[in-house]
């Protein structure tokens, strides 16, 4: 019987296409500022994770480097980070170096990496012989390289001089980090090949380490590395992976906070619509309540169709704004003048992800601007008698 008493009521007041169309507006438009505040809190959490993501894809979860350069990693060195939580570990040998190809040149950072370590440790595979180099595909996008094409790696100075070591190579693969920077100056050889380059013998300047914690548990994982370096303690300095990037990435989660309050103010002009639809709705229809109401119809039922209806409006919101959340993500990953520039934004593209937390805050929010428009509505419409109503549209 209440069912069939709620689709009678809404039979009655929305008996013309023009009500349909106004509903139709204020619930689109509603969902479109849902959308907005969640692509910009998916644009911002998606930066944190896919920057963290290709940090630890070039140098695991962890960088040691020791105060006096360059170092050996001792049994005892092994051991010690094993009983604080280190699951892999490789030595790499870091240089800066000048890569030429005919006529262009440009700065690069050269990795000696031992290639089963250095994948077991960053979960990157690569294949290097010793005349071999992989670089990223930055570099092989501007210089037009292909796997197969010489590379010379020009090298700060050789164990036997000071002048400059010229090594001639080719490249066996191209990588992407998915950070601009690394794409585009990060040459990887191995590590013996550097090592008697540079006349370091079996000495290494950094160590890359991947410890037991998933990469979603960023807090966890920072306290866990500040730790262990507390336990190494002087002249070892141990840092998260993307430590580089600290101040840019705790900018983010500040302004993340500050723009989604900002952003508020559109859910607020979206609920002016929806305000304007029910007083469009009230104005049209007040007669007919009122009949209803001498009819016998129970005030409670009125307002548990109103509810109803308003709850519909904020879950169809809610569903329309995942639909664009959707169109848009896609059309971050597929059209190309939203690909932001790499040299500026760190990453060449975004992507929106949005956690359980930024749902809830989102579609929360908005269903507490509704029940606070639905909560004054059934106010000013308590205040009106029955009679009252009855001569003021009847007169």
């Amino acid at each position: 019987m209440p069912g069939r008493l709620l689709l009678s009521l809404g039979r009655v007041f929305f008996d013309q296409a023009a009500t349909w169309r106004l509903f139709a507006f204020s619930v689109a438009g509603y969902a479109f500022s849902l959308a907005v505040i969640l692509c910009t809190l998916g644009l911002m959490d998606g930066f944190e994770v896919k920057l963290k993501e290709g940090l630890r894809s070039a140098a695991g979860d962890a960088l040691l480097t020791h105060r006096n350069g360059f170092f050996s990693t001792s049994p005892a060195l092994m051991e010690e980070l094993s009983v604080q939580g280190m699951r892999a570990m490789t030595g790499v040998v870091q240089s800066e170096a000048f890569a030429l190809v005919e006529e262009r040149s440009q700065g690069v950072l050269a990795r000696g990496v031992e290639p089963g370590e250095f994948g077991t440790v960053t979960g990157m595979r690569l294949s290097l012989s010793p005349d071999g180099i992989v670089i990223g595909q930055t570099l092989a996008d501007e210089w037009s390289l292909r796997e197969g094409d010489r590379l010379n790696l020009v090298l700060a100075r050789g164990h036997d001089s000071e002048r400059p070591q010229f090594l001639e190579l080719q490249v066996q693969g191209i990588v992407r980090h998915h950070i601009h920077e690394k794409d585009a100056r990060y040459v990887y050889v191995t590590r013996s090949r550097l090592q008697e380059a540079l006349g370091l013998g079996d000495k290494v300047n950094m160590a890359l380490l991947s410890l037991h914690a998933p990469l979603g548990e960023i807090k966890k994982l920072e306290e866990k590395i500040a730790s262990m370096a507390d336990g190494l303690g002087n002249p070892w300095v141990l840092k998260p992976a993307w430590q580089e990037f600290s101040s840019l990435l705790e900018a983010v989660e500040v302004e993340k906070t500050t723009i989604a309050i900002i952003l508020q103010l559109i859910v607020v002009v979206a609920v002016f619509n929806v305000a304007a639809f029910l007083v469009t709705l009230q104005a049209r229809k007040t007669r007919e309540f009122f009949l209803l109401r001498t009819l016998g119809l129970p005030r409670s039922r009125f307002f548990l169709f109103a509810t109803l209806m308003l709850l519909s409006m904020w879950l169809m919101s809610c569903l329309g704004a995942l639909t664009l959340v959707q169109i848009f993500n896609w059309m971050l990953a597929h059209v190309s003048w939203l690909q932001v520039p790499g040299d500026i934004y760190v990453l060449s593209r975004l992507q929106v992800l949005l956690s359980t937390k930024d749902y809830l805050w989102v579609f929360g929010a908005a269903l507490l601007w509704m029940a606070l428009l639905g909560s004054y509505a059934a106010h000013r419409m308590r205040r009106q008698s029955l009679l009252t109503g009855l001569r003021q549209e009847f007169q």
